[in-house]
Protein backbone atom coordinates (compact mmCIF):
# COMPACT_ATOMS: atom_id res chain seq x y z
CA UNK A 1 0.00 0.00 0.00
CA UNK A 2 1.42 3.58 -1.06
CA UNK A 3 0.35 6.58 0.38
CA UNK A 4 0.73 9.47 -1.79
CA UNK A 5 -0.30 13.31 -0.82
CA UNK A 6 -1.00 15.62 -3.80
CA UNK A 7 -0.58 19.45 -4.40
CA UNK A 8 -3.86 19.45 -6.63
CA UNK A 9 -3.05 23.10 -8.51
CA UNK A 10 0.72 22.17 -8.77
CA UNK A 11 -0.44 18.47 -10.09
CA UNK A 12 -3.28 20.39 -12.73
CA UNK A 13 0.02 22.56 -13.85
CA UNK A 14 2.13 19.94 -13.96
CA UNK A 15 -0.43 17.71 -15.94
CA UNK A 16 -0.84 20.64 -18.42
CA UNK A 17 2.89 21.56 -19.51
CA UNK A 18 3.47 18.06 -19.79
CA UNK A 19 0.76 17.31 -22.19
CA UNK A 20 2.06 20.18 -23.77
CA UNK A 21 5.96 19.48 -24.06
CA UNK A 22 5.14 15.20 -24.97
CA UNK A 23 2.60 16.29 -27.71
CA UNK A 24 5.09 18.76 -29.23
CA UNK A 25 7.38 15.78 -28.86
CA UNK A 26 5.44 13.06 -30.55
CA UNK A 27 3.92 15.74 -33.31
CA UNK A 28 7.92 16.33 -34.30
CA UNK A 29 8.53 12.64 -33.73
CA UNK A 30 5.53 11.26 -35.76
CA UNK A 31 5.92 13.93 -38.85
CA UNK A 32 9.65 13.19 -38.87
CA UNK A 33 8.75 9.32 -39.14
CA UNK A 34 6.48 9.70 -41.79
CA UNK A 35 9.53 11.47 -43.71
CA UNK A 36 12.05 9.23 -43.39
CA UNK A 37 10.05 6.36 -44.19
CA UNK A 38 8.90 8.80 -46.84
CA UNK A 39 13.04 9.52 -47.71
CA UNK A 40 13.76 5.96 -47.94
CA UNK A 41 10.95 5.00 -50.53
CA UNK A 42 12.21 7.60 -53.07
CA UNK A 43 16.13 7.34 -52.47
CA UNK A 44 16.19 3.50 -51.57
CA UNK A 45 19.61 3.57 -49.49
CA UNK A 46 20.73 2.24 -46.28
CA UNK A 47 21.42 5.77 -44.42
CA UNK A 48 17.64 6.55 -45.21
CA UNK A 49 16.01 3.48 -43.94
CA UNK A 50 18.03 3.29 -40.86
CA UNK A 51 16.71 7.13 -40.29
CA UNK A 52 13.42 6.05 -40.90
CA UNK A 53 13.69 2.46 -38.55
CA UNK A 54 16.06 4.76 -35.41
CA UNK A 55 13.25 7.56 -35.94
CA UNK A 56 9.98 4.94 -35.63
CA UNK A 57 12.26 3.98 -32.50
CA UNK A 58 12.28 7.34 -30.80
CA UNK A 59 8.34 7.99 -31.29
CA UNK A 60 7.95 4.75 -30.02
CA UNK A 61 10.24 5.61 -27.04
CA UNK A 62 8.80 9.03 -26.46
CA UNK A 63 5.11 7.67 -26.62
CA UNK A 64 5.87 4.96 -24.62
CA UNK A 65 8.27 7.40 -21.88
CA UNK A 66 7.48 7.47 -18.15
CA UNK A 67 6.59 11.12 -17.09
CA UNK A 68 5.81 12.49 -13.98
CA UNK A 69 1.69 11.97 -14.07
CA UNK A 70 1.97 8.36 -15.95
CA UNK A 71 2.69 7.05 -19.17
CA UNK A 72 1.08 8.72 -22.72
CA UNK A 73 0.91 5.41 -24.44
CA UNK A 74 -1.02 3.35 -21.64
CA UNK A 75 -3.39 6.70 -21.29
CA UNK A 76 -4.22 7.16 -24.54
CA UNK A 77 -3.93 4.08 -26.24
CA UNK A 78 -4.22 0.53 -24.33
CA UNK A 79 -3.83 -0.09 -21.03
CA UNK A 80 -0.64 -1.86 -20.42
CA UNK A 81 0.37 -0.98 -16.72
CA UNK A 82 -2.40 -4.67 -15.84
CA UNK A 83 -0.58 -6.84 -18.11
CA UNK A 84 2.41 -8.55 -16.96
CA UNK A 85 5.37 -10.62 -19.04
CA UNK A 86 6.85 -12.98 -16.00
CA UNK A 87 7.85 -10.40 -13.44
CA UNK A 88 7.52 -7.29 -15.66
CA UNK A 89 4.64 -5.39 -16.90
CA UNK A 90 4.34 -4.70 -20.59
CA UNK A 91 4.22 -1.34 -19.91
CA UNK A 92 8.03 -2.09 -18.68
CA UNK A 93 9.16 -4.27 -21.84
CA UNK A 94 7.37 -2.13 -24.60
CA UNK A 95 9.54 0.97 -22.71
CA UNK A 96 12.59 -1.02 -22.88
CA UNK A 97 12.31 -1.96 -26.55
CA UNK A 98 11.95 1.60 -27.38
CA UNK A 99 15.02 3.02 -25.61
CA UNK A 100 17.48 -0.32 -26.69
CA UNK A 101 15.75 0.38 -30.62
CA UNK A 102 16.22 4.14 -30.24
CA UNK A 103 20.11 3.65 -28.90
CA UNK A 104 21.15 0.95 -31.20
CA UNK A 105 19.58 2.64 -34.80
CA UNK A 106 20.64 5.64 -33.75
CA UNK A 107 24.83 4.76 -34.15
CA UNK A 108 23.70 2.38 -36.52
CA UNK A 109 22.12 4.79 -38.47
CA UNK A 110 25.09 7.43 -37.98
CA UNK A 111 27.53 4.71 -39.34
CA UNK A 112 25.75 4.88 -42.39
CA UNK A 113 25.15 8.79 -42.90
CA UNK A 114 29.09 9.20 -42.39
CA UNK A 115 30.08 6.13 -44.54
CA UNK A 116 31.84 4.34 -42.05
CA UNK A 117 31.90 0.85 -44.20
CA UNK A 118 33.90 2.29 -47.10
CA UNK A 119 36.16 4.77 -45.10
CA UNK A 120 36.25 3.71 -41.16
CA UNK A 121 35.59 0.40 -41.60
CA UNK A 122 37.20 -0.65 -38.16
CA UNK A 123 34.23 1.97 -36.57
CA UNK A 124 31.44 0.44 -38.56
CA UNK A 125 32.95 -3.00 -36.61
CA UNK A 126 33.15 -1.39 -33.38
CA UNK A 127 29.51 -0.52 -33.83
CA UNK A 128 28.39 -3.46 -34.97
CA UNK A 129 29.96 -4.75 -31.19
CA UNK A 130 28.21 -2.08 -29.69
CA UNK A 131 24.86 -3.62 -30.66
CA UNK A 132 25.55 -7.05 -30.02
CA UNK A 133 26.37 -5.95 -26.13
CA UNK A 134 22.98 -3.49 -26.38
CA UNK A 135 21.01 -6.76 -27.12
CA UNK A 136 22.93 -8.72 -24.91
CA UNK A 137 22.03 -6.06 -22.25
CA UNK A 138 18.08 -5.68 -23.29
CA UNK A 139 17.88 -9.51 -23.17
CA UNK A 140 19.04 -10.02 -19.92
CA UNK A 141 17.16 -6.90 -18.83
CA UNK A 142 13.94 -8.13 -19.84
CA UNK A 143 14.23 -11.70 -19.05
CA UNK A 144 16.29 -11.75 -15.83
CA UNK A 145 15.46 -11.22 -12.10
CA UNK A 146 18.38 -9.24 -10.53
CA UNK A 147 18.90 -7.42 -7.29
CA UNK A 148 21.71 -5.15 -9.29
CA UNK A 149 22.03 -1.96 -8.26
CA UNK A 150 20.30 0.19 -10.38
CA UNK A 151 23.57 2.83 -10.94
CA UNK A 152 25.66 -0.69 -10.86
CA UNK A 153 23.71 -1.84 -13.59
CA UNK A 154 23.59 0.77 -16.43
CA UNK A 155 26.93 1.90 -15.54
CA UNK A 156 28.54 -0.54 -18.69
CA UNK A 157 26.20 0.80 -20.95
CA UNK A 158 26.19 4.22 -20.37
CA UNK A 159 30.54 4.40 -20.58
CA UNK A 160 30.59 2.26 -23.45
CA UNK A 161 27.62 4.56 -25.30
CA UNK A 162 29.58 7.74 -24.61
CA UNK A 163 32.85 6.13 -25.63
CA UNK A 164 31.22 5.17 -29.05
CA UNK A 165 29.72 7.99 -29.48
CA UNK A 166 32.97 10.23 -29.16
CA UNK A 167 34.51 7.50 -31.48
CA UNK A 168 31.64 8.79 -34.41
CA UNK A 169 32.22 12.16 -33.63
CA UNK A 170 35.69 11.99 -34.07
CA UNK A 171 35.38 10.48 -37.49
CA UNK A 172 32.60 12.74 -38.19
CA UNK A 173 35.16 15.40 -37.87
CA UNK A 174 37.37 13.36 -39.99
CA UNK A 175 34.80 13.25 -42.83
CA UNK A 176 34.10 16.78 -42.80
CA UNK A 177 37.73 17.42 -43.46
CA UNK A 178 37.84 15.09 -46.27
CA UNK A 179 35.26 17.12 -48.28
CA UNK A 180 31.98 15.85 -47.22
CA UNK A 181 30.03 19.09 -46.70
CA UNK A 182 27.19 17.52 -44.71
CA UNK A 183 28.34 15.74 -41.96
CA UNK A 184 28.33 19.42 -40.52
CA UNK A 185 24.84 18.54 -39.71
CA UNK A 186 25.86 15.44 -38.21
CA UNK A 187 28.18 17.55 -36.49
CA UNK A 188 25.59 20.64 -34.81
CA UNK A 189 22.31 17.77 -34.06
CA UNK A 190 25.22 15.38 -32.09
CA UNK A 191 25.87 17.98 -29.39
CA UNK A 192 22.65 18.32 -27.72
CA UNK A 193 21.59 14.69 -28.46
CA UNK A 194 24.34 13.45 -26.85
CA UNK A 195 23.76 16.66 -23.73
CA UNK A 196 20.19 15.23 -23.03
CA UNK A 197 20.95 11.69 -23.47
CA UNK A 198 23.57 12.49 -21.15
CA UNK A 199 21.32 14.04 -18.46
CA UNK A 200 18.79 10.98 -19.26
CA UNK A 201 22.49 8.42 -18.36
CA UNK A 202 22.93 10.28 -15.67
CA UNK A 203 19.56 10.22 -13.71
CA UNK A 204 19.72 6.09 -14.91
CA UNK A 205 23.51 6.60 -12.54
CA UNK A 206 21.32 8.41 -9.90
CA UNK A 207 22.97 11.72 -10.46
CA UNK A 208 21.08 15.13 -10.71
CA UNK A 209 19.92 16.61 -13.30
CA UNK A 210 21.25 19.88 -14.37
CA UNK A 211 17.55 21.02 -14.76
CA UNK A 212 16.58 20.81 -11.06
CA UNK A 213 18.00 23.88 -10.55
CA UNK A 214 15.44 25.33 -12.43
CA UNK A 215 12.12 26.71 -10.51
CA UNK A 216 9.59 23.82 -9.63
CA UNK A 217 6.78 24.88 -11.74
CA UNK A 218 5.66 25.23 -15.44
CA UNK A 219 7.78 24.13 -18.18
CA UNK A 220 10.80 24.56 -15.30
CA UNK A 221 9.83 21.40 -12.72
CA UNK A 222 8.53 19.48 -16.33
CA UNK A 223 11.95 19.64 -17.36
CA UNK A 224 13.56 18.38 -13.92
CA UNK A 225 12.44 14.79 -15.24
CA UNK A 226 15.64 12.82 -16.94
CA UNK A 227 12.97 10.91 -19.27
CA UNK A 228 11.90 14.28 -20.50
CA UNK A 229 15.44 15.32 -21.56
CA UNK A 230 15.74 12.06 -23.54
CA UNK A 231 12.93 12.83 -25.43
CA UNK A 232 14.23 16.63 -26.22
CA UNK A 233 17.68 15.23 -26.89
CA UNK A 234 16.15 12.70 -29.67
CA UNK A 235 13.53 15.55 -30.84
CA UNK A 236 16.45 17.81 -31.98
CA UNK A 237 18.98 15.37 -32.86
CA UNK A 238 15.63 14.16 -35.57
CA UNK A 239 14.86 17.62 -36.77
CA UNK A 240 18.38 18.19 -37.35
CA UNK A 241 19.35 14.71 -38.81
CA UNK A 242 16.40 14.84 -41.30
CA UNK A 243 17.92 17.97 -42.82
CA UNK A 244 20.77 16.28 -42.60
CA UNK A 245 19.08 13.17 -44.65
CA UNK A 246 18.12 15.65 -47.36
CA UNK A 247 20.76 17.52 -47.59
CA UNK A 248 22.94 14.19 -48.14
CA UNK A 249 20.66 13.00 -50.84
CA UNK A 250 21.37 16.34 -52.54
CA UNK A 251 24.94 16.17 -51.72
CA UNK A 252 24.67 12.51 -53.25
CA UNK A 253 23.04 13.64 -56.47
CA UNK A 254 25.43 16.82 -57.10
CA UNK A 255 28.77 14.47 -56.47
CA UNK A 256 27.04 12.08 -59.01
CA UNK A 257 26.01 14.73 -61.31
CA UNK A 258 29.76 16.00 -60.85
CA UNK A 259 31.44 12.73 -61.55
CA UNK A 260 29.17 12.12 -64.91
CA UNK A 261 29.90 16.01 -65.94
CA UNK A 262 33.67 14.27 -65.37
CA UNK A 263 32.89 11.23 -67.18
CA UNK A 264 31.19 13.26 -70.33
CA UNK A 265 34.22 15.48 -69.94
CA UNK A 266 36.13 12.67 -70.42
CA UNK A 267 34.46 10.95 -72.88
CA UNK A 268 34.50 14.03 -74.80
CA UNK A 269 38.07 14.22 -74.76
CA UNK A 270 38.57 10.63 -75.63
CA UNK A 271 36.67 10.94 -78.26
CA UNK A 272 38.70 13.86 -79.67
CA UNK A 273 41.81 11.98 -79.78
CA UNK A 274 39.73 8.62 -80.67
CA UNK A 275 38.66 11.06 -83.49
CA UNK A 276 42.04 12.25 -84.54
CA UNK A 277 43.39 8.60 -84.40
CA UNK A 278 40.58 7.69 -86.76
CA UNK A 279 41.40 10.18 -89.01
CA UNK A 280 45.15 9.69 -88.88
CA UNK A 281 44.31 5.73 -89.38
CA UNK A 282 42.08 6.09 -92.16
CA UNK A 283 44.86 8.47 -93.99
CA UNK A 284 46.85 5.73 -93.59
CA UNK A 285 44.78 3.03 -94.39
CA UNK A 286 43.62 5.12 -97.64
CA UNK A 287 47.30 5.30 -98.74
CA UNK A 288 48.01 1.69 -98.20
CA UNK A 289 45.01 1.20 -100.00
CA UNK A 290 46.18 3.01 -102.95
CA UNK A 291 49.09 1.17 -102.46
CA UNK A 292 47.61 -2.49 -102.87
CA UNK A 293 45.18 -1.07 -105.48
CA UNK A 294 48.49 -0.28 -107.23
CA UNK A 295 49.77 -3.79 -106.47
CA UNK A 296 46.39 -5.82 -107.16
CA UNK A 297 45.99 -4.35 -110.55
CA UNK A 298 49.78 -4.84 -111.20
CA UNK A 299 49.33 -8.28 -110.34
CA UNK A 300 45.44 -8.16 -112.33
CA UNK A 301 47.15 -7.41 -115.13
CA UNK A 302 49.68 -9.93 -114.78
CA UNK A 303 47.57 -12.71 -114.32
CA UNK A 304 45.80 -11.49 -117.30
CA UNK A 305 48.24 -10.98 -120.07
CA UNK A 306 48.94 -14.62 -118.55
CA UNK A 307 45.98 -15.70 -119.31
CA UNK A 308 46.31 -14.06 -122.66
CA UNK A 309 49.24 -16.10 -123.12
CA UNK A 310 48.20 -19.36 -121.60
CA UNK A 311 44.89 -19.31 -123.92
CA UNK A 312 47.64 -18.31 -126.45
CA UNK A 313 49.40 -21.97 -126.27
CA UNK A 314 45.75 -23.82 -127.19
CA UNK A 315 45.83 -25.81 -130.42
CA UNK A 316 44.61 -23.27 -133.16
CA UNK A 317 42.10 -23.66 -135.38
CA UNK A 318 44.38 -24.02 -138.26
CA UNK A 319 45.84 -27.36 -136.54
CA UNK A 320 42.27 -28.73 -136.70
CA UNK A 321 41.06 -28.58 -140.09
CA UNK A 322 40.62 -31.47 -141.84
CA UNK A 323 41.26 -33.92 -139.02
CA UNK A 324 38.18 -34.14 -137.60
CA UNK A 325 34.50 -34.78 -138.44
CA UNK A 326 33.37 -31.91 -135.57
CA UNK A 327 35.90 -30.80 -132.91
CA UNK A 328 34.95 -28.93 -129.33
CA UNK A 329 36.83 -28.04 -126.23
CA UNK A 330 36.33 -26.42 -122.80
CA UNK A 331 38.90 -24.93 -120.94
CA UNK A 332 37.94 -23.27 -118.08
CA UNK A 333 40.39 -22.34 -115.30
CA UNK A 334 39.47 -21.45 -111.68
CA UNK A 335 41.49 -18.83 -110.97
CA UNK A 336 41.98 -16.59 -115.05
CA UNK A 337 44.89 -19.09 -116.01
CA UNK A 338 44.85 -22.92 -114.47
CA UNK A 339 46.69 -26.18 -114.68
CA UNK A 340 44.70 -28.06 -117.42
CA UNK A 341 46.11 -28.11 -121.11
CA UNK A 342 44.80 -29.72 -124.36
CA UNK A 343 47.61 -30.15 -126.78
CA UNK A 344 47.71 -31.10 -130.91
CA UNK A 345 50.27 -32.26 -132.77
CA UNK A 346 51.84 -29.79 -135.83
CA UNK A 347 52.20 -32.82 -138.05
CA UNK A 348 51.05 -33.19 -141.40
CA UNK A 349 47.58 -33.34 -141.90
CA UNK A 350 46.70 -36.13 -144.13
CA UNK A 351 48.88 -38.45 -141.76
CA UNK A 352 47.98 -39.50 -138.07
CA UNK A 353 48.51 -36.80 -135.87
CA UNK A 354 48.79 -37.27 -131.87
CA UNK A 355 46.06 -35.47 -129.15
CA UNK A 356 46.88 -34.97 -125.37
CA UNK A 357 44.75 -33.86 -122.49
CA UNK A 358 46.60 -33.08 -119.53
CA UNK A 359 45.70 -31.87 -115.92
CA UNK A 360 48.59 -30.37 -113.91
CA UNK A 361 49.24 -29.95 -110.11
CA UNK A 362 47.33 -27.17 -108.45
CA UNK A 363 45.73 -24.44 -110.48
CA UNK A 364 45.83 -20.25 -110.77
CA UNK A 365 49.37 -18.83 -111.38
CA UNK A 366 51.21 -22.50 -110.15
CA UNK A 367 49.25 -24.64 -112.09
CA UNK A 368 50.02 -21.88 -115.71
CA UNK A 369 53.25 -22.43 -115.04
CA UNK A 370 53.52 -26.25 -114.63
CA UNK A 371 51.42 -26.93 -117.72
CA UNK A 372 53.77 -24.50 -120.11
CA UNK A 373 56.29 -26.90 -119.20
CA UNK A 374 54.26 -29.96 -119.86
CA UNK A 375 52.75 -28.35 -123.46
CA UNK A 376 56.16 -27.52 -124.23
CA UNK A 377 57.44 -31.31 -123.33
CA UNK A 378 54.97 -32.45 -125.59
CA UNK A 379 56.01 -30.34 -128.35
CA UNK A 380 59.62 -31.54 -127.65
CA UNK A 381 58.28 -35.30 -127.57
CA UNK A 382 56.66 -35.17 -130.70
CA UNK A 383 59.24 -32.55 -133.07
CA UNK A 384 61.98 -35.46 -132.54
CA UNK A 385 59.82 -38.36 -133.82
CA UNK A 386 55.64 -37.69 -135.24
CA UNK A 387 54.55 -41.26 -134.87
CA UNK A 388 55.50 -41.39 -130.97
CA UNK A 389 53.62 -44.03 -129.35
CA UNK A 390 51.52 -42.65 -126.81
CA UNK A 391 52.79 -44.63 -123.59
CA UNK A 392 56.29 -43.63 -124.91
CA UNK A 393 55.18 -40.26 -125.44
CA UNK A 394 53.81 -40.31 -121.41
CA UNK A 395 57.24 -42.06 -120.24
CA UNK A 396 58.96 -39.15 -121.90
CA UNK A 397 56.73 -37.04 -120.80
CA UNK A 398 57.31 -38.14 -116.71
CA UNK A 399 61.17 -37.45 -117.41
CA UNK A 400 61.06 -33.99 -119.05
CA UNK A 401 58.68 -32.94 -115.96
CA UNK A 402 60.69 -34.69 -113.29
CA UNK A 403 63.92 -33.07 -115.28
CA UNK A 404 62.43 -29.24 -115.72
CA UNK A 405 61.83 -29.18 -112.25
CA UNK A 406 64.85 -30.44 -111.01
CA UNK A 407 63.13 -33.21 -108.83
CA UNK A 408 65.27 -36.05 -109.96
CA UNK A 409 67.59 -34.19 -107.86
CA UNK A 410 67.80 -35.33 -103.91
CA UNK A 411 68.21 -31.59 -102.56
CA UNK A 412 64.41 -31.20 -104.84
CA UNK A 413 62.23 -28.78 -103.45
CA UNK A 414 59.05 -29.29 -105.35
CA UNK A 415 57.07 -32.55 -105.70
CA UNK A 416 54.89 -31.66 -108.37
CA UNK A 417 53.45 -33.07 -111.88
CA UNK A 418 49.76 -33.86 -114.08
CA UNK A 419 47.76 -36.39 -114.83
CA UNK A 420 47.52 -36.78 -118.91
CA UNK A 421 46.27 -39.08 -121.55
CA UNK A 422 48.08 -39.09 -125.41
CA UNK A 423 45.69 -40.01 -128.37
CA UNK A 424 47.29 -41.37 -131.50
CA UNK A 425 44.59 -40.81 -134.23
CA UNK A 426 45.12 -42.57 -137.51
CA UNK A 427 42.42 -41.83 -139.59
CA UNK A 428 43.49 -44.49 -142.95
CA UNK A 429 43.40 -47.35 -140.64
CA UNK A 430 40.15 -45.93 -138.43
CA UNK A 431 42.02 -46.60 -135.52
CA UNK A 432 43.17 -44.54 -132.34
CA UNK A 433 46.42 -45.67 -130.36
CA UNK A 434 45.62 -45.02 -126.60
CA UNK A 435 47.76 -44.20 -123.18
CA UNK A 436 46.96 -42.74 -119.86
CA UNK A 437 47.41 -41.61 -116.65
CA UNK A 438 45.16 -40.79 -114.31
CA UNK A 439 42.74 -39.59 -117.12
CA UNK A 440 40.76 -42.06 -119.18
CA UNK A 441 38.76 -41.92 -122.92
CA UNK A 442 34.83 -42.17 -123.43
CA UNK A 443 33.89 -43.69 -126.76
CA UNK A 444 30.45 -43.72 -127.55
CA UNK A 445 28.51 -45.89 -131.25
CA UNK A 446 26.29 -45.49 -132.76
CA UNK A 447 24.88 -47.69 -131.26
CA UNK A 448 24.86 -45.74 -128.22
CA UNK A 449 27.00 -48.20 -126.36
CA UNK A 450 29.45 -46.26 -124.09
CA UNK A 451 33.15 -47.76 -123.53
CA UNK A 452 35.05 -45.82 -121.05
CA UNK A 453 38.77 -46.84 -122.06
CA UNK A 454 40.23 -46.45 -117.97
CA UNK A 455 43.96 -44.85 -117.31
CA UNK A 456 46.59 -46.48 -115.58
CA UNK A 457 46.37 -45.24 -112.20
CA UNK A 458 49.81 -43.48 -112.07
CA UNK A 459 50.60 -39.52 -112.18
CA UNK A 460 53.05 -38.26 -113.78
CA UNK A 461 56.29 -35.85 -113.15
CA UNK A 462 56.58 -36.49 -109.41
CA UNK A 463 60.08 -37.44 -107.66
CA UNK A 464 59.27 -40.69 -107.31
CA UNK A 465 59.74 -42.48 -110.79
CA UNK A 466 58.16 -44.72 -112.65
CA UNK A 467 59.04 -48.48 -112.01
CA UNK A 468 58.84 -50.84 -114.76
CA UNK A 469 55.12 -52.29 -113.81
CA UNK A 470 54.04 -49.29 -113.58
CA UNK A 471 55.01 -48.00 -116.85
CA UNK A 472 51.40 -47.24 -118.97
CA UNK A 473 50.77 -49.33 -122.35
CA UNK A 474 49.15 -48.39 -125.19
CA UNK A 475 46.29 -50.19 -126.25
CA UNK A 476 44.41 -49.93 -129.79
CA UNK A 477 40.86 -48.74 -130.51
CA UNK A 478 39.07 -49.07 -133.44
CA UNK A 479 36.19 -46.49 -134.45
CA UNK A 480 33.12 -46.12 -137.35
CA UNK A 481 32.61 -42.67 -138.98
CA UNK A 482 30.52 -40.75 -136.41
CA UNK A 483 32.01 -42.32 -133.44
CA UNK A 484 32.03 -39.79 -130.88
CA UNK A 485 34.90 -39.52 -128.38
CA UNK A 486 35.51 -37.89 -125.03
CA UNK A 487 38.28 -36.36 -122.48
CA UNK A 488 37.35 -34.81 -119.57
CA UNK A 489 39.68 -33.49 -116.46
CA UNK A 490 38.67 -34.32 -112.65
CA UNK A 491 37.31 -30.48 -112.64
CA UNK A 492 34.42 -31.48 -114.12
CA UNK A 493 33.64 -35.25 -112.81
CA UNK A 494 34.31 -34.08 -109.20
CA UNK A 495 32.89 -30.82 -108.65
CA UNK A 496 30.08 -31.07 -106.29
CA UNK A 497 26.50 -29.56 -106.52
CA UNK A 498 23.22 -30.96 -106.95
CA UNK A 499 19.67 -30.51 -106.31
CA UNK A 500 19.56 -30.24 -102.52
CA UNK A 501 21.80 -27.52 -100.37
CA UNK A 502 22.26 -29.84 -97.49
CA UNK A 503 24.23 -32.94 -99.15
CA UNK A 504 25.49 -31.68 -102.35
CA UNK A 505 27.58 -34.60 -104.71
CA UNK A 506 30.22 -34.55 -107.48
CA UNK A 507 28.96 -34.53 -111.09
CA UNK A 508 30.05 -38.11 -111.60
CA UNK A 509 30.68 -39.93 -114.64
CA UNK A 510 27.89 -42.19 -114.43
CA UNK A 511 26.05 -37.95 -116.19
CA UNK A 512 28.67 -37.62 -118.27
CA UNK A 513 28.15 -40.61 -120.27
CA UNK A 514 24.49 -39.98 -119.97
CA UNK A 515 24.41 -36.90 -121.94
CA UNK A 516 26.90 -38.24 -124.13
CA UNK A 517 25.00 -41.03 -125.13
CA UNK A 518 21.82 -38.74 -125.60
CA UNK A 519 22.97 -36.27 -127.89
CA UNK A 520 25.94 -38.78 -129.88
CA UNK A 521 23.96 -38.25 -133.40
CA UNK A 522 24.86 -34.24 -132.98
CA UNK A 523 28.40 -32.60 -133.77
CA UNK A 524 30.62 -31.85 -131.18
CA UNK A 525 29.86 -28.52 -130.65
CA UNK A 526 26.59 -29.22 -129.89
CA UNK A 527 27.26 -31.93 -127.40
CA UNK A 528 29.80 -30.09 -125.54
CA UNK A 529 27.03 -27.30 -124.84
CA UNK A 530 24.95 -29.80 -123.51
CA UNK A 531 27.29 -30.73 -120.68
CA UNK A 532 28.54 -27.37 -120.45
CA UNK A 533 24.52 -26.43 -119.50
CA UNK A 534 24.53 -29.52 -117.52
CA UNK A 535 27.30 -29.23 -115.38
CA UNK A 536 26.58 -25.17 -114.96
CA UNK A 537 22.84 -25.97 -113.61
CA UNK A 538 24.50 -29.08 -111.19
CA UNK A 539 27.28 -26.98 -109.83
CA UNK A 540 24.27 -24.40 -109.06
CA UNK A 541 25.31 -21.72 -105.70
CA UNK A 542 28.32 -24.15 -105.23
CA UNK A 543 32.10 -22.69 -105.78
CA UNK A 544 34.37 -23.78 -108.56
CA UNK A 545 36.39 -26.34 -106.82
CA UNK A 546 39.44 -26.95 -109.97
CA UNK A 547 40.15 -26.22 -113.59
CA UNK A 548 38.07 -27.72 -116.15
CA UNK A 549 38.63 -29.05 -119.62
CA UNK A 550 36.68 -31.57 -122.08
CA UNK A 551 37.83 -32.28 -125.24
CA UNK A 552 35.15 -34.16 -127.83
CA UNK A 553 35.15 -34.62 -131.24
CA UNK A 554 33.91 -36.96 -134.14
CA UNK A 555 36.19 -39.13 -136.73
Amino acid sequence: FVLRVVDNARYLELRRYGLYIEGGLLGILFALTIFGWYSYLWNRDRASLLYAVWISFALFQVLGIQAHDGTRLTEFFIDTDDVFLGSGSLTTILSALGGYGQAIFYFLFAGAFLQFARYFPWAQRVIYAYTVFVLAHGVFSLTVVHNIPTHIYWMPNTVLAILVFLMIYACGIARYRQGMKVALFFLIGAIPYFSFRLIFASGLLGFTSVFSLLPESGFGFILQSTNVSQGIGVCCEAIIMALAVVSRNAWIQQALNASLDEQKTLIANQNKVLESTVAQRTQELVEQHKALDASHQVVVGSVNYASRLQRGQLPRPIRLEDRFVSFSALWEPRDTIGGDVYWLSSSEQAGSFAVAVADCTGHGVPGAMLSLLVSNSLERIYANDTLEDPASALKSLDHYVRTGLNQDRPDAESDDGCDAVVLKIDRRLQRIQFAGAKIDLFHINAAGECQRHRGHRISLGYQQPLSADQAPQTRVITYSHGDVFAVVTDGLTDQIGGPTRKSPTSFGYKRLQEVLIEHRHADAQHLLQQIKDQFNQWQGHHPRRDDVTAVIFKL
